[in-house]
């Protein structure tokens, strides 16, 4: 018997040494997966996962596409245990894993875009970097990144995790700049482990440098079930799935928007289908009536797929 329910996957940050390798242990197809992005990627992913050091793994390359591989094995492991998407969401980079849960790119294609936009970023030698506001008003941390801009300090809201918890992107010395502004107006003020300014305007070139990849891709088609994107709504067809893999790295994620839009369609139970627990908490912050599962480990799963059936 099938049971469906809501998959959410996680971003960047979410890796840590070990994880997925209870996947590739126990099963050849995952051990054949892990060769597969390795071998895409150039990066021996089998050994970064299980010997590290955290620094190898926490590589931008190396930290995508292994969140993206364990979130996928994850997601195949659930099938395999008659649990199937009946809708879908990623958080920044799990929008890949996503796409491909929801039937409307194949994993190898989502996985040469995300190998793209890092060689292109690389190549522009674009960095920057990232911080969490907690506790904060949105219209506080808006108008503050609004006046430093204005000052010649680039920054911006990237994501909009909920309604008083953001993440800021930019240029080192903005993000900076503006975690120290709003320090005395927010509960919490976090830098994250973050080099590349995701989610903002600084992040344009990869989008023009990739473009001609994007245009080519042959597997895109629409969701086979509904797909909510990072611009906080579901996703209407393949052709804009198109316009995202191109492009939302450029623009803000608000996955506050995205997560309401699933609760308001009716969903009530997610699982979080990849490695860590990050979403599993901001479900409860966005909406304490829904509950989140993760759903990363074989240990884990056996566990989720026993809440699904009790409904």
């Amino acid at each position: 018997m099938t049971r469906r329910v809501a998959f959410l996957f996680p971003g960047q940050l979410s890796e840590s040494i070990g994880m997925g390798l209870d996947f590739y242990d126990a099963d050849p197809e995952a051990r054949a997966l892990f060769d597969l992005t390795s071998e895409r990627c150039g990066r021996d992913l089998r050994r970064i996962v299980r010997e590290g050091p955290p620094a190898a793994l926490g590589e931008n390359l190396a930290a995508q596409a292994s969140v993206y591989l364990v979130s996928t094995l994850a997601c195949r492991a659930l099938a395999r245990r008659g649990v199937q998407p009946a809708a879908t969401a990623g958080y920044s980079l799990g929008n890949y894993a996503a796409m491909v849960a929801a039937g409307t790119i194949s994993y190898e294609e989502a996985l040469d875009v995300l190998v793209a936009v890092w060689r292109e970023t690389e190549r522009a030698g674009i960095r920057g970097a990232m911080g969490a506001i907690i506790g904060a008003r949105r219209e506080a941390v808006e108008d503050e990144c609004a006046a430093l801009r204005e000052r010649g300090r680039q920054v911006w809201i990237g994501n909009v995790n909920a309604s008083t918890q953001f993440v800021l992107t930019g240029s080192a010395e903005g993000v900076a700049a503006a975690l120290e502004a709003l320090r005395p107006r927010a509960l919490s003020v976090l830098p994250l482990s973050m080099s590349w300014p995701i989610h903002s305007e600084l992040m344009r070139p990869v989008a023009e440098a990739i473009a001609p990849l994007i245009a080519g891709l042959s597997t895109i088609r629409d969701p086979e079930v509904p797909y909510y994107g990072p611009e906080g709504r579901a996703v209407a067809g393949g052709e804009e799935v198109r316009r995202l893999l191109g492009t939302a790295f450029c623009f803000p994620t608000l996955w506050k928007d995205t997560f309401e839009s699933m609760t308001a369609a009716g969903h009530r139970l997610y699982l979080e289908v990849g490695p860590g627990e990050l979403l599993t908490k901001m479900v409860r912050w966005i909406d304490r009536s829904t509950r989140a599962v993760p759903a990363g480990t074989v240990s884990s799963i056996a566990t989720a797929v026993d809440i699904v059936a009790a409904g």
